[in-house]
């Protein structure tokens, strides 16, 4: 018996969703999510249907996108230490039940795992141990499916999404404006959407309007939840965002996409389609036929 515990960010919960969906039913595996998860399994449950996946929610004071434990911004939060006593209270209460069977404890990645078994008094095994995200999952659930792989279309609706949960992730508006004026040449329908705002994140953290070209013909759009940001990933042909949330969710809605990101971020959660069709790159290297689709 193997239990999971998913508390880390939206798009760890994307990319677990998306092998346990294909994995043989009924697991294995119990999975015990954290359930500032909902909206986003809400979500999700629109499009796919997730009635018979085994996922047990609960509440481990988690109000942030993760685990305060497993972030630099809020490790020393107030509520950090009462997170990490309901998670012990949890494997404590319920550790009767597998006191006379094997069961192994997992979560999704190594990063502070020994304080983490320290703080919970329960040993822990990473799914993640090594570097490529994607292929660690499908190891872990040993999913029934063959990869299928986006197509990448010969034309069609641009999405950008320039939102990232790391701030250094955010795709910096020169470049935005680059990615439309090339959707422009090409006369596709762009479209550039926001989180909650129409607004760009500076350097030091604040929100200022985004000044665009006066040149540039797009429409610019809001999203305010997960459904919305689903909504407009379906109602597109090609998505090109930051190594964040909507790129997993482009994966598994099956969109063709494009990754852009800063030289200082790793490429061990980039998608099998990015991977595969090498469909990424750096901020600081983006030139005119970077993005084939555009070229």
């Amino acid at each position: 018996m193997r239990r999971l515990f998913l508390l880390r960010a939206y798009g760890d919960f994307v990319i677990a969703i998306r092998a346990i969906l294909n994995s043989p039913q009924p697991s294995d595996t119990k999975i015990i999510a954290s359930n500032h998860f909902i909206p986003l399994f809400e979500a999700i449950n629109e499009v796919f249907d997730l009635s018979p996946l085994d996922i047990e929610f609960q509440d481990f004071g988690i109000n942030q996108s993760q685990l305060n434990f497993f972030t630099n911004r809020y490790l020393f939060n107030t509520s950090t230490a009462g997170q990490l006593k309901q998670i012990k209270k949890y494997l404590d209460d319920h550790s009767i039940e597998y006191i006379f069977s094997d069961c192994e404890n997992f979560v999704e990645q190594s990063s502070r795992l020994k304080a983490f078994e320290f703080f919970t008094k329960h040993k822990f095994t990473p799914i993640v141990k090594k570097s490529k995200v994607y292929n660690e999952y499908t190891q872990f659930f040993k999913p029934s499916f063959k990869e299928i792989i986006a197509k990448i279309p010969a034309e069609g609706k641009v999405l950008i999404l320039p939102d990232a949960r790391i701030q250094k992730r955010n795709l910096p508006q020169e470049l935005v404006q680059d990615i439309i004026s090339l959707s422009n040449q090409k006369n596709y329908p762009v479209q550039v959407a926001y989180f909650k705002r129409v607004s760009q994140v500076n350097k030091n953290g604040k929100a200022e309007t985004v000044q665009f070209k006066t040149d540039l013909i797009f429409a610019q759009k809001v999203y305010n939840n997960f459904s919305e940001l689903i909504q407009l990933i379906q109602a597109s042909d090609f998505v090109i965002g930051a190594d964040s949330l909507p790129i997993h969710l482009s994966n598994l809605l099956g969109k063709p996409h494009f990754i852009l990101y800063p030289n200082v971020v790793s490429k061990a959660f980039f998608t099998p389609f990015a991977i595969q069709n090498k469909y990424y790159a750096e901020f600081d290297k983006f030139e005119q036929d970077s993005i084939p689709f555009l070229s």
